[in-house]
Parts: C-alpha cells; sequence; structure tokens
C-alpha cells in the first residue's frame, strides 16, 4: 500500500501533466475527463487521478457537472479582463512590501540588468517573432522576480493562479502560436511596457511606497487593456487566434 506521501506525490504529478495538456490544447475546453480513461492512460490507478481532477477543479481550469464529473472549462475573454484585474492589486500589493522594507544593492543591480537586456532586445535588435518571445519571458521573469524580492508565498501563489489562462497562454505561458505572439507583443507596446518598468524599479530604490504601487497596478491595467482592445479590434478572426483558435 503506498504511503499518504507517495499518494500525494503522485496526485500532484497527474495534476501536473493533465494541467499542462489542458494549457497546450491537447484538452480542449468541454472536453469530459474520465477517471477510468486517464488512470489507464497515465499508469496508475484512480485515486491520484481524482485527487488530481478536484486539484484542478480548485484551481478554476476544470469545472463539475453532477452526473458527468469533470469538464475542461471554457474561458471567457470576462476571465482576461477579471485576472487581470486580480493581478494589478496583488503585483501592487508586492511592489509596497518590496517598497516597506527597501531594496538591499544587490538587488538593485539584479532589477537593473533586467531592465538592460529587456531594453537591448526592444531597441537594439530586429523585432521578429523570436525577439517577441524573448521579450515575453524577460517580461514574465521581471514580473517574478519582483514577486521573489516582496517574499511572500501566499501573493506568489495567488499571482501563479491568476496568471492560469489557457485561454491565451500555453503550459510555458507563451502564446499558442505566431500570430498570437505577434498580436500581443507588438514592439510599440512592448517599448511602454519597458518604460513603465523602469519607472516602476526606480520608485522601488527611492522607497516611494505609494507610487510603486501605482505605477504596477497601472502598468497591469495598461496591459489589460492593450489586450481587450486586440480582442475587439481585430474582430472574430482576431480574437480567434488570440484565444489559441478556441
Amino acid at each position: 500500500m503506498s504511503s499518504p506521501e507517495t499518494s500525494r506525490t503522485r496526485a500532484l504529478s497527474v495534476a501536473e501533466t493533465l494541467r499542462n495538456r489542458i494549457f497546450d490544447g491537447e484538452m480542449p475546453p468541454g472536453s469530459h475527463l474520465m477517471e477510468v480513461t486517464l488512470a489507464q492512460e497515465l499508469g496508475v490507478s484512480r485515486t491520484p487521478v481524482r485527487d488530481a481532477l478536484a486539484r484542478l477543479a480548485d484551481e478554476g481550469l476544470l469545472v463539475y457537472q453532477p452526473n458527468r464529473g469533470f469538464l475542461v472549462r471554457r474561458f471567457q475573454p470576462k476571465d482576461i479582463k477579471d485576472a487581470f484585474t486580480v493581478r494589478a492589486t496583488l503585483e501592487g500589493l508586492g511592489c509596497r512590501l518590496i517598497g516597506e522594507r527597501g531594496l538591499m544593492h544587490t538587488e538593485q543591480e539584479r532589477l537593473s540588468e533586467l531592465l538592460e537586456a529587456q531594453r537591448r532586445v526592444l531597441h537594439e535588435e530586429e523585432w521578429n517573432d523570436r525577439q517577441a518571445l524573448l521579450w515575453q519571458d524577460m517580461n514574465l521573469d521581471f514580473h517574478y522576480t519582483l514577486l521573489e524580492l516582496a517574499d511572500n508565498s501566499w501573493l506568489t501563489d495567488a499571482v501563479r493562479r491568476a496568471r492560469q489562462l489557457p485561454i491565451i497562454f500555453d503550459s510555458k505561458s507563451r502564446p499558442h502560436d505566431r500570430d498570437a505572439l505577434m498580436l500581443l507583443y507588438q514592439r510599440d507596446h512592448s517599448r511602454q511596457a519597458l518604460a513603465e518598468h523602469y519607472r516602476i524599479v526606480d520608485a522601488l530604490a527611492l522607497r516611494e511606497v505609494g507610487r510603486a504601487e501605482a505605477l504596477m497596478r497601472e502598468h497591469i491595467l495598461t496591459n489589460r487593456d492593450v489586450l481587450i482592445r486586440s480582442l475587439g479590434a481585430n474582430g472574430p478572426g482576431g480574437a480567434t487566434q488570440l484565444l489559441g483558435g478556441r
């Protein structure tokens, strides 16, 4: 008989596998997830599958329907707006925590290096899908670095959950295809985002707590509005590209 810790580890592994499949579009919205079928496919008993499905439902990736079981959730554009609104508040709080504590010299240097790398990508390189993807990864690294510096695991976990939007991003937090990538990360918008990054770091270095918090909130809400406008301005076809064809 497996120990409780072994069972928990197995359930977490199954949850990670299924989560990635949902994000990568292998299990599209509305898919019915069957315990028996998944257990056979993954080579485990039904118990870790059952636990994994419950975990993913708690994360908002699945919905449970009586007499049907678990289905992959259908995300809507409103979910994007709501998630970014929550992120704005949470990541703003992260900046407040950093500002109240104050940045150490090594932390300022680390952030300065991140910003300089971003600047080179956005201002010195030819803009193409490879550069857009690199910028996207750097942008994500910047935001998670600030969460790391905020040093609050509850906050970080809440932000990670708010970022779980398979409607747009895959398991690596990247847009689903090249068209969506180039639509989301246009160079002018990305340069504006970088300028906002500089202002946020400057406020943190000066321990201007309220300003840093407000700048981060505004930064994320601006990105939210750009995303929503992209959905509307590109019509049904553009929305289909942006939402991974689903």
